[in-house]
């Protein structure tokens, strides 16, 4: 019995970490590449690092522009990248 709460207990914290890990990555945004504008200096596709296209909301932004995409209220919002 002690065996199997212990068994429990020990995967919901594994889970809980897991998810507050990738809640925080989430959080700090991802930097994508500008590649499709609607005309009217709003982003609307974002090439990720990986090579794959993304749909998104950006205001403001110029294709070949680096920006940094957040998921918020089911949409990707995105700013422009911070210089480095």
């Amino acid at each position: 019995m002690l065996h199997t709460i212990g068994k429990t207990v020990g995967s919901a914290l594994a889970v809980l970490c897991l998810v507050s890990a990738l809640a925080m990555a989430a959080e700090e945004g991802m930097e994508l590449t500008c590649t499709a504008s609607d005309g009217k200096g709003n982003c609307v596709v974002g090439k990720m690092p990986d090579g794959k296209d993304l749909v998104l909301v950006g205001s403001g932004l110029k294709v070949g522009e680096k920006i940094v995409c957040n998921y918020r209220e089911n949409i990707i919002h995105c700013v422009p990248a911070p210089p480095k």
